[in-house]
């Protein structure tokens, strides 16, 4: 069982390998969560983003370790960073 079972939910069922299909940004696939998703839901993978964030993980780490929860999205794609990106999902959870 994973040390993030909320946020491997959320990342693998929203950030899919077909996300972009349904969602046009990142953001959007956040915001598709947060609208769609009770509080109780919403709350827990707010705690767990904090959790992650709080790990001293290199940059490398992070990503295997989003990946590993199921992120089909990699931002360096798109010239961010995991680290960012991460930031990025704690700001619109809040």
């Amino acid at each position: 069982m994973s040390d993030f079972p909320a946020l491997e939910n959320f990342l693998s069922a929203y950030f899919h390998q077909d996300w972009r299909v349904e969602h046009d940004t990142p953001a959007a696939v956040a915001s598709s969560f947060i609208d769609g998703e009770d509080d109780e839901q919403v709350g827990e993978v707010r705690a767990e983003l904090a959790r992650l964030a709080s790990l001293d993980l290199d940059e490398a780490e992070l990503g295997d370790r989003l990946r590993a929860l199921g992120s089909e999205y990699d931002p360096t794609r798109d010239g961010g960073s995991w680290r960012g990106w991460l930031a990025s999902l704690r700001e619109r959870f809040g």
